[in-house]
């Protein structure tokens, strides 16, 4: 059995209030963690690094980087 690896200790947090589901997020994300659906934006934080591409390309400024606790390896 194999298990998914995760790349990184990130997460990203979405205000679904300010997004306007626009996709430059999505455009830019290096790892594919920022999926647009028909309705919302959804996110596989598993594989997010951290390298704050979709922050830095969102114009609604509707996305947080968000440090999650490490298993103690950090």
């Amino acid at each position: 059995m194999t298990t998914k690896q995760k790349k990184g200790n990130f997460a990203i947090d979405i205000e679904y209030g300010l997004c306007g589901n626009c996709g430059a997020c999505v455009a830019v994300c290096p790892e594919n963690v920022l999926h647009l659906g028909t309705v919302m934006l959804t996110s596989d934080n598993d594989d997010c690094t951290g390298c704050k591409h979709c922050i830095i390309f969102c114009p609604a400024d509707a996305l947080k980087l968000l440090k999650r606790p490490g298993d103690g390896h950090d």
